[in-house]
């Protein structure tokens, strides 16, 4: 018998290895029980166990939820202490990446409620670290767990000893009220007062993870490889004049290649010996309309026209500032289940990264050998 529930335990990341190598790891567990209890159980465990391996590569062990928030903030939460140092200044991408480890709740039976209009599929992060979902902000994760408690409460599921009341304060109507829940590593003392006049002390960042720092400069200065590219426009073509298709072929052929390889960072704006020149060339094509928009607007279109959509949740685009200059920057996370081909001028192509370009495959063995080496296991 299947439970109304299930839980999936998520985890992104990005991250420097060694030197300019970047590390992309996503994983998504399931758990299920017709005990939902049961399957909680498990996947807290299961979090906690990629916490700890977490931990150890930083010669750290677990004390407590809080402290583990500050010792991965390095390369969980960009939000807070993973920024792009760009000479003397610090900018966070908190909305770059949805990096973080999470435990959600999974509706496989909505139940009926005056309140709620749950449907199958629907998930509600319950426990999180980094910038995964809302993992960052108390009064979502009690909303999530109040509605968890919601289905043990109603279908009667077995709690075992993880039922407990919490004094919260509710910021919607402004007063503190008790909050039944089950048990999570999130450590609710002083939220049943307004934040603002929280005065527990915080504890101090660790220095190691200011070493740990994620540098653009740095990519930048390290030069074009197999995870870093650098181009100078978005449609600009710099023969005619005037926007061109072509260029846009150009910046989906390495966005391509990273999604079928190990990911990596595309610096538009920047010529191939990495100096920074800037959008100025795509922006003189804006005709009136807001560059910023007008630019981002080329670049969704470029993603559906040579790619899909479905890319989208690996393909993220920010602009930054740069020596005076905007530039844009594509984090691109590798493709994790399936291949994924270019939309060409003359049909299908599928590209990869080599050294330090975009490669082509076209013999049909070739392309299968590779698949099935990326994506079988």
């Amino acid at each position: 018998m299947k439970g109304a529930i299930h839980y999936v335990v998520k985890a992104k990341l990005i991250r420097l290895v060694k030197g300019n190598e970047i590390d992309f790891l996503e994983f998504e567990e399931k758990f299920e029980n017709e005990y939902p209890i049961v399957a909680r159980e498990n996947a807290f465990r299961h979090y906690q166990n990629f916490i700890d391996v977490l931990l150890e590569g930083k010669n750290k062990k677990y004390s407590s939820d809080k402290q583990a928030r500050v010792e991965l903030n390095s390369f969980i939460d960009p939000g807070t202490s993973t920024k792009v140092k760009i000479g003397e200044k610090e900018i966070e991408f908190s909305d770059s990446f949805g990096n973080g480890i999470g435990v959600f709740m999974v509706i496989d039976q909505p139940i009926k409620d005056k309140i709620f209009d749950d449907k199958v599929g629907e998930e509600f992060l319950i426990h999180g670290i980094g910038r995964i979902s809302f993992s960052d902000d108390p009064q979502s994760l009690m909303d999530a767990l109040n509605h968890e408690f919601l289905y043990y409460e109603q279908l009667n599921y077995d709690t075992k000893n993880y039922k407990q009341n919490i004094d919260f304060y509710e910021y919607d109507i402004a007063e503190t009220e008790t909050n039944k829940i089950l048990k999570t590593p999130f450590d609710w003392t002083g939220y049943d007062r307004p934040q603002e006049d929280d005065e527990t002390e915080e504890i101090e960042e660790s220095p190691v993870a200011e070493k740990e720092t994620l540098s653009f400069e740095q990519l930048i200065k390290n030069g074009e490889s197999n995870q870093v590219e650098f181009k100078p426009t978005l449609l600009y073509n710099f023969s005619s004049g005037k926007a061109g298709i072509s260029v846009k072929g150009i910046i989906a052929k390495a966005i391509c290649a990273f999604l079928n390889s190990r990911g990596g960072f595309l610096f538009i704006g920047l010529t191939d010996k990495g100096e920074i020149q800037g959008l100025e060339y795509d922006y003189r094509l804006a005709n009136g309309k807001s560059p910023k928009d007008f630019f981002q607007l080329e670049f969704d279109q470029m993603l559906s026209h040579f790619l899909s959509f479905s890319v989208k949740s690996n393909v993220v685009g920010q602009f930054f500032e740069l020596e005076g200059k905007e530039i844009f920057v594509v984090t691109v996370s590798p493709s994790k289940h399936r291949p994924v081909f270019l939309n060409g001028h003359k049909g299908k192509e599928f590209y990869v990264r080599g050294e330090a370009s975009s490669q082509p495959l076209t013999d049909i063995e070739k392309i299968v050998n590779y698949c099935i080496d990326r994506w079988a296991n």
